[in-house]
């Protein structure tokens, strides 16, 4: 087959597995031979490969923001901040004054 792929949806819908390793070894054999034969999802195949590829390095370059999430959450949550009773169990508020927290 030349041109334009015939079934974009079906063949993208198995590279995409294949990226994510979610592939059988008869199907990904199945998406090689059509790669071979299919330019255009030959094409798709490698800027989605290229871009899995940088998104999974930028994620190990990305700091780790569940100190900051939970901090948010307990903010909210937590009583210390408006002078009620600490509630947390392991207060990570990012002003904590129950003086138990991480700048107590």
């Amino acid at each position: 087959m030349t041109g334009t792929c015939r079934q974009p949806r079906r063949w993208r819908a198995a590279l995409s597995a294949l990226l994510d390793g979610e592939t059988s070894a008869a199907t990904a054999d199945a998406v090689a031979a059509h790669l071979r034969r299919c330019p255009d999802c030959a094409a798709w195949f490698d800027e989605a490969r290229t871009m899995t590829r940088e998104l999974r390095l930028a994620s190990l370059a990305a700091p780790d923001l569940a100190p900051r999430v939970i901090g948010v959450v307990e903010a909210h949550l937590c009583g210390c901040h408006t002078g009620g009773p600490c509630e947390c169990t392991d207060c990570q508020c990012p002003d904590c004054t129950c003086g138990r927290g991480r700048t107590a």
